[in-house]
């Protein structure tokens, strides 16, 4: 079948261009009209773009909502480089029949729950703070402060992809894994489904690794993180957002036993006058501790493919609601006409 030529806006600024560039070059070289936008004003100034435009990519952040679809009627795919869709309605989505891809590569989901195991026992065992003593020639202390992973209750919050990857990993390592899930799915015979409350109560290591949304932000507030144990171990290396930053280092500030390691932050950058700066008992890194050399030369290939997949009307590999595929491919046969 003849592919016919396609309009594509790709938008995001320079610093997606490793992402973007490539897949620009070979669309156009495929004979498709590609339009490069900095920003999503850029974007809507372009009113007869907006108008023919049929697919869009932009990063994971980026705002496409109901008033944005009205604006575009014959947008039919949404495609974000990365994992993270949180600033795509992918409810608005679906209901306008427009399938939303993204980039959620074996790679990724693995380096991720890679840093997830790092963090946990870095911070079980004091890595920082044991370093301390060497690098200021400190005398050694009279007790202890590791703690063994083994033996631990560990409580995952999402059992997507990145959770999946973190308990398959952690499954020979003599833990409980439990999570908590919104909707009911199958689970290994090694992972137990508890409800949010019992895992923040019970669990010895509670690991956010669930994506942001509309459902999800704010979700772990004071009193939700009250119920977790003085002495838990707090990681989050998906989004921030679901747990407010501030309340997380108020309650790490009273309970200097509690351990709390965090990839990523709400806004971001960290604010540099951010209470978690000062926190001896953080690990902070800036949303980077699981961008592996793997993934980053994965993912600009996987957008590259998505928009390729959607352009010739065939589903991509890495559909993020798959419910509209039916609809979808159904729009084809209105497209040929």
């Amino acid at each position: 079948m003849e592919v016919k030529t396609v309009i594509v806006a790709l938008v995001g600024s320079s610093s997606f261009d490793r992402f973007f560039n490539p897949a620009h070059d070979e669309l156009q070289r495929r004979g498709h009209s590609v339009a490069r936008f900095l920003t999503r004003n850029d974007l809507l100034a372009a009113v007869d773009a907006l108008q023919c435009l049929e697919i869009l990519g932009a990063s994971s952040s980026f705002t496409a909502d109901r008033e944005l679809f009205a604006k575009m009627p014959r947008l039919r795919a949404l495609v974000s480089p990365f994992t993270g869709v949180e600033g795509f309605d992918v409810s608005a989505a679906t209901a306008n029949g427009i399938l939303v891809a993204n980039g959620q590569i074996t790679e990724n989901s693995v380096s991720m729950a890679e840093a997830a195991v790092l963090f946990t026992l870095a911070s079980l065992y004091d890595l920082h703070g044991t370093e301390r003593y060497l690098r200021e020639n400190l005398p050694r202390p009279s007790q202890v402060r590791a703690r063994m992973l083994m033996g631990k209750k560990v409580g995952l919050i999402g059992f997507g992809k990145i959770g999946q990857a973190i308990a398959e990993r952690l499954s020979a390592w003599g833990v409980r894994l439990v999570a908590s899930v919104r909707t009911t799915r199958p689970m290994p015979a090694y992972v137990a489904a508890q409800s949010l409350d019992e895992v923040l109560a019970t669990s010895d290591v509670v690991i956010m690794a669930a994506s942001l949304n509309p459902e999800s932000r704010g979700m772990l507030d004071l009193d939700a993180l009250r119920r977790m144990k003085p002495d838990v171990v707090f990681v989050n290396i998906t989004r921030g957002g679901i747990v407010p930053d501030d309340t997380l280092a108020a309650l790490a500030a009273e309970r200097p036993a509690m351990r709390i390691a965090l990839d990523v932050f709400d806004p971001e950058p960290l604010k540099e006058n951010s209470p978690l700066r000062d926190l001896p008992n953080a690990i902070l890194t800036p949303h980077m501790v699981g961008h592996t050399v793997e993934s980053q030369m994965r993912l600009p290939e996987a957008f590259c493919e998505n928009l390729l997949a959607v352009a010739e009307w065939r589903v991509p590999e890495y559909v993020v609601n798959p419910s509209v595929i039916e609809t979808w491919l159904r729009k084809q046969d209105s497209a040929q006409l």
